[in-house]
């Protein structure tokens, strides 16, 4: 098998198949418009030198995914793009990735094994605050007046010389603030004016204080062992860091019903792209049914970022979300489609590969004898053969097909090649 695309319609055997064709077969074949390739890799489809492209892999074994998001993830590190993946407890995705990378000084693992995952790391005052009053959902219903307390907290420590943290904020000894203020003018570490600036923003913000309290114990709960400990031997590291530094960052979310945590990845994605940062992010299996912020990120249109989603049913991925599936179908220009369990989602994806004119050849034969005239003794027999061509419109690929594709077997539809592709893609 090669790396390569060969065309499976040319050369000897092409010619041989053809012979068998009638000349209706290949009016038919040429409407339907799929180029047959022989077996090759998935990295066929994703080469370097034709770019990154927008890309959505669905159906079929994991293992065929796994490598479709590897390829995508090689070509963006080969074309200088950062990468971002976010998975719900793919191992296998984080074995190939780790077997892809684990040698480049740029990767880095964001699971329950590294417990390196700092959601303030690197960022300043403002983008901390706006980072938790655009995470918290509507049930902490935290009111404008916790950004000027946050702010005050991340000054404060700023001033102090410590470093801005969840740590920090998380243990932040409320009731003492005012006090440990005033010590630090005291010590010289801010002026009168500076003193007082701090103290109003904390004033303002002191009902919004058992608020801030409920949501960083919440979040701490759902980063569970992802989070960062001081002194525990790994460094911090989140996406805006590792966008930064222009690393490959693969992050297990655990679950999609870690709503902060999940809120806090989309933040910081936007925020990259508001820095001007261009990346790839590789989503793997995330239901946009789980976190409206995560489902209004993807639909988003942007030229900024190239994304891969894959799942094992993309169309229930989305949640039968017709805008949904085709927002994100309309930017998609690689297409893999492999088998598929659910008679809705094949019939999407038919939909998606469209129709063709089908002609159909059938043949009648009449039989008879022609009645006896006064020229000659007997009746005279004939037959009269009758060809029929039948037109009618069909789906490319039929739906029952997609459900019944065998192991490795796929149709690509490429945007950039301008073709629907039929073969078999090998997994070793």
């Amino acid at each position: 098998m090669s790396d390569e695309l060969q065309r499976a319609d040319k050369g000897i055997s092409g010619f041989l198949r053809s012979l068998m064709m009638t000349s209706t077969d290949r009016i038919n074949a040429w409407n339907r418009g799929i180029i047959e390739y022989q077996p090759c890799f998935i990295d066929a489809f994703f080469t370097p030198d034709r770019g990154v492209y927008n890309a959505v892999i669905s159906g079929g074994e994991n293992k065929m995914r796994v490598k479709a998001m590897a390829a995508q993830a090689i070509c963006a590190v080969k074309n200088n793009f950062p990468v971002v993946i976010l998975h719900e407890g793919n191992y296998e995705l984080e074995d190939q990735i780790r077997n892809v990378f684990g040698g480049n000084d740029k990767f880095v693992e964001v699971n329950n094994d590294t417990s390196c995952f700092e959601p303030l790391f690197s960022l300043n005052e403002l983008e901390i605050a706006n980072q938790i009053m655009e995470t918290a959902s509507e049930s902490y219903d935290m009111g404008w007046k916790a950004r000027y307390y946050i702010e005050g907290i991340g000054e404060y420590l700023k001033k102090s010389g410590k470093n801005l943290s969840f740590n920090m904020f998380s243990t932040c000894p409320h009731a003492q603030m005012f006090e440990k203020v005033e010590n630090l003018r005291m010590q010289g570490g801010i002026n009168d004016i500076e003193e007082q600036q701090i103290k109003s923003k904390l004033m303002k913000g002191q009902s919004e204080i058992e608020k801030l309290d409920t949501y960083m114990a919440s979040l701490k709960m759902e980063m569970g062992d992802l989070r960062y400990i001081p002194g525990n031997g790994q460094q911090p590291i989140n996406i805006i860091s590792a966008l930064n530094n222009a690393e490959i960052i693969c992050i297990d979310i655990v679950s999609a019903m870690n709503k902060l945590l999940l809120n806090t990845l989309v933040f910081q994605l936007k925020l990259a792209l508001s820095k001007g940062i261009r990346y790839t992010l590789i989503v793997d299996s995330i239901s946009l049914n789980a976190n409206e912020a995560f489902a209004n990120y993807l639909k988003a249109p942007t030229d900024r970022i190239c994304t891969l989603i894959a799942a094992d049913d993309f169309y229930s991925m989305v949640g039968g979300d017709e805008k949904a599936f085709n927002a994100l179908m309309g930017r998609c220009q690689i297409a893999v489609v492999m088998s598929h369990a659910s008679g809705n989602s094949a019939t999407k994806w038919a939909e998606i590969f469209g129709q063709y004119d089908k002609y159909e050849t059938s043949y009648s034969r009449a039989k008879g004898s022609s009645k006896r005239t006064p020229f000659s003794l007997f009746a005279s027999p004939y037959q009269n053969n009758t060809v029929n061509i039948n037109e009618r419109r069909e789906y490319v690929v039929k739906p029952e097909k997609i459900m019944r594709m065998g192991y490795g077997e796929a149709y690509v539809l490429t945007a950039a090649r301008g073709e629907l592709a039929h073969l078999i893609l090998n997994d070793e």
